[in-house]
């Protein structure tokens, strides 16, 4: 098993498919702000939700500052006084006591609670996408090992479902992602799909133990500790299922390179039986390997 290049020791591939790629399109110069907001995680959700409700309610304070005795009830120059009456009507709140006096006070209320009421609208349709976004809790092991299993060398790997319930009808593919020169001097990336012991199961609900085995067709044949770790691959690991409780389809993904192959190990067992003879699977053991002789 060999590639053009190496790595320097302990670098990761550049060509990892799941690392962020900057692409230069149109689109990319505005964003695609809907994906975005979907996709980011909830505290910098919360915190851009947060910060543009105070920066909205600033710039209307300033606003109604700017005319003469625009608000009743405020001191002319208080700046937080017609801050907080810009919260007030951002959030069609109104208590009462503070109103608009002027045309131009009514002009920029009328302006601000268009963009309360627009603005709760589409908070609350963000929320709800990404409340109803399914999202899986597979839990894959950190390395991957090659040992022999029933005579034959096999390449190993768990996963494991962190839920109580079950995926129905899982899939699991595993493809070994190398970049390649060709003949033409071109560089391009390809991908091998790995035959797999078991590639699909009726029920995901405990653990499951991925298995390739190491055939003389296999990128893997006659692999050795030296080619690990010169050779520059990236092995992707892709499960998709149904959600017996949303009945929608979950996908689940991890991707390995040479670092996190271990050769001549075996994962320890990580199915336990309780007293009661119900059967207990310790996460914490997932990435626990030990040697076995070559």
């Amino acid at each position: 098993m060999a590639t053009p290049s190496a790595p320097a020791p302990g670098a990761r591939p550049p060509f990892d498919p799941f690392t962020r790629t900057t692409i230069k399109t149109p689109l990319a110069a505005h964003g695609d702000l809907y994906h975005r907001a979907v996709r980011m995680s909830w505290p910098r959700f919360l915190a851009l939700l947060a910060g543009a409700f105070v920066l909205v309610n600033v710039l209307f304070g300033l606003l109604y500052m700017v005319g003469s005795n625009t608000i009743e009830g405020t001191r002319p120059d208080s700046f937080a006084d017609h801050f907080f009456f810009s919260v007030q009507t951002l959030a069609t709140i109104g208590y009462g006591v503070m109103f608009p006096r002027t045309t131009y006070g009514h002009v920029l209320v009328t302006l601000e609670a268009m963009i309360g009421m627009f603005g709760i609208g589409i908070l609350a349709a963000l929320a709800f996408a990404r409340f109803s976004l399914p999202r899986s809790r597979v839990r894959f092991s950190k390395v991957a090992v090659i040992t022999t299993f029933d005579g034959v060398p096999t390449l190993m790997l768990r996963a494991a479902n962190e839920r109580s319930n079950s995926i129905i009808a899982a899939r699991v593919q595993v493809s070994l992602l190398r970049e390649q020169t060709t003949r033409e001097g071109f560089s391009m990336r390809r991908f091998y799909d790995l035959a797999l012991s078991r590639s699909e199961t009726p029920i995901f609900a405990l653990s499951w133990l991925i298995m390739h085995p190491i055939t003389p067709t296999s990128p893997f044949h006659e692999v050795t500790e030296e080619g690990l770790e010169n050779c520059e691959f990236a092995l992707l690991v892709s499960i998709t299922g149904l959600d017996e409780t949303l009945s929608q389809t979950l996908h689940a993904r991890q991707s390995y390179f040479n670092t996190d192959i271990r050769l001549n190990h075996r994962f320890r067992d990580m199915l336990e039986v309780s007293q009661d003879g119900d059967r207990l699977v310790d996460l914490g053991r997932i990435d626990e390997t030990e040697p076995v002789p070559p």
